[in-house]
């Protein structure tokens, strides 16, 4: 069964309002997410994801919600991330470049 949803800027600034327990994990680099980023975003770059998923292990029963620049690495991370067991996950679809709501910068 597949624990992924793609989801549009609009149901995720939703999801951001509804899940209170919702993570938020920004897979680019980090000189792109100094450059701006979702509030509450936990940065892991996804070329570092394998070595780094320990960080977030705590998180496999909550929402998390995955994006990047256009919504293609967050693609992989979260394929990734479905392997290693977590249960429910969101990617945003067009990335940070779509999202509509408020950036933290």
């Amino acid at each position: 069964m597949n624990m992924i949803k793609s989801i549009n800027s609009m149901q995720a600034e939703r999801l951001i309002k509804d899940k209170k327990d919702l993570v938020i994990l920004d897979v680019r680099r980090l000189n792109e997410y100094k450059e701006g980023r979702l509030f509450n975003s936990i940065n892991i770059p996804v070329e570092e994801l394998e070595w780094e998923v320990s960080e977030i292990e705590d998180y496999k029963e909550k929402p998390i919600l995955v994006y990047c620049k256009v919504g293609v690495r967050s693609s992989v991370a979260c394929n990734f991330l479905e392997e290693e067991g977590f249960k429910e996950l969101y990617n945003l679809r067009g990335g940070i470049l779509d999202f509509s709501g408020e950036i933290e910068i």
